[in-house]
């Protein structure tokens, strides 16, 4: 337990000033990095994953970031669900860029910078999950900031708390002594 709280209030520190509450507040980026969430069989984005894209939209509204990146697993699924739903939102496809690589949050922010030469990018992501993108982007050498996008409530909220907890310990690792092996 102490461990985890050290990570915790370790990546908190680093992050002070790369964190915004929305899209408003938000600085100007040539990208906003969308991270996916669960789709549904029939194609809907899920709550948490509206409000991602409603955030990316916003910000793109506001003149906030120009592209928006959307990075998801689940093959063109995901990704594709998250165009069509930005598109039916009046954003234009010529603004949108589609990651299929995304499996895990660091392969979002490694494809970020390898395959789309992301050097400054805003996050979107619910706000722990967001954090630790952050986190990650910024140790593997992105610019990168984060907006916050509205939390989404229901039956697995606990079981989404408690995950992010160990996954922020996880891509800690990850991004820390992963790239003492040249894993990043």
């Amino acid at each position: 337990m102490v461990v985890l709280l050290a990570i915790d209030i370790s990546i908190r520190a680093e992050l002070l000033g790369h964190l915004y509450p929305d899209a408003a507040s938000a600085p100007t980026t040539p990208v906003a990095l969308i991270l996916g969430a669960e789709v549904y069989a029939d194609g809907r984005p899920s709550p948490a994953l509206m409000n991602r894209l409603d955030v990316g939209i916003e910000l793109l509204r506001l003149g906030r970031v120009r592209t928006l990146l959307m990075s998801g697993g689940n093959g063109t699924f995901e990704i594709g669900a998250m165009r069509a739903y930005a598109i039916a939102h009046g954003v234009a496809a010529d603004a949108i860029l589609l990651d299929a690589g995304g499996e895990r949050t660091l392969a979002s922010c490694v494809q970020a910078r390898d395959a789309f030469v992301a050097r400054r990018l805003t996050v979107v992501s619910q706000e722990e999950h967001m954090a630790r993108a952050v986190y990650t982007c910024r140790r593997i050498g992105i610019d990168a900031d984060g907006v916050v996008a509205p939390e989404f409530t229901g039956d697995r909220v606990v079981v989404y708390q408690v995950r992010e907890r160990f996954a922020l310990v996880f891509a800690w690792l990850e991004v820390n002594v992963g790239a003492l092996f040249g894993r990043v």
